[in-house]
């Protein structure tokens, strides 16, 4: 469904701008060597630029970190806005809603470093806010009221709270994409995601 923003807005196969172009560099070499091996000379020399160019885009590196998070986000409230409009019932929207996002990782399993390197940049003084509000707080938040108000119609099981059963379901969306990681990106993510998803929902029956 959002696979087309990553070609037209992220632009991918074309960068729209150095600083974009900068942006995914970085989230290459945290995807490839962790967080840990991100430094402003990584790079440049990933972009083949010198560090002083990119630092007239970036005043440090950790301006870097925090413009990759917000990159992260920047669809968020566009995905919100177009499953909440959606005539469809709660449970599917909660599907729609995660595959909307797994739908961006499997057209850039890059991106998916950042959902793996959540504790790392929880230590981030720049990044924290970022994390847990607008990351963990925000999309976890948006599932649990899609749950709450589809238990409020009977429509999903009541066997968990809707905190407790969005918390399962993020955890387990962060497994399988480690280990999507892990196995070099062999399988689809969304169907596996979409599968185990259900299946949380349907033993709530």
């Amino acid at each position: 469904m959002f696979t087309h923003l990553l070609r037209s807005g992220m632009q991918l196969k074309g960068f729209p701008s150095r600083r974009d172009s900068i942006i995914f560099a970085a989230i290459e070499i945290i995807s490839d060597n962790g967080i840990q091996g991100l430094s402003t000379k990584e790079i440049a020399n990933k972009q083949g630029i010198s560090e002083s160019i990119l630092y007239k885009h970036f005043k440090s590196l950790d301006d870097v970190i925090v413009a990759i998070v917000e990159y992260f986000l920047r669809f968020d409230s566009m995905i919100e806005n177009t499953v909440l409009r959606r005539r469809i019932t709660y449970r599917e929207k909660i599907l729609e809603y995660i595959r909307s996002f797994v739908e961006l990782y499997e057209s850039y399993p890059a991106l998916t470093a950042i959902i793996l390197n959540y504790e790392t940049l929880l230590h981030h003084v720049n990044t924290r806010h970022l994390i847990v509000n607008d990351i963990i707080d925000a999309r976890i938040g948006f599932i649990r009221k899609l749950i709450e108000d589809g238990q409020q119609i009977c429509e999903i099981g009541s066997c968990y709270t809707s905190e407790e059963l969005a918390i399962i379901i993020a955890g387990t969306i962060e497994r399988i994409i480690l280990d999507w990681k892990l196995a070099g990106y062999c399988y689809s993510l969304k169907d596996k995601v979409l599968m185990i998803t259900s299946k949380i929902l349907n033993s709530c029956q």
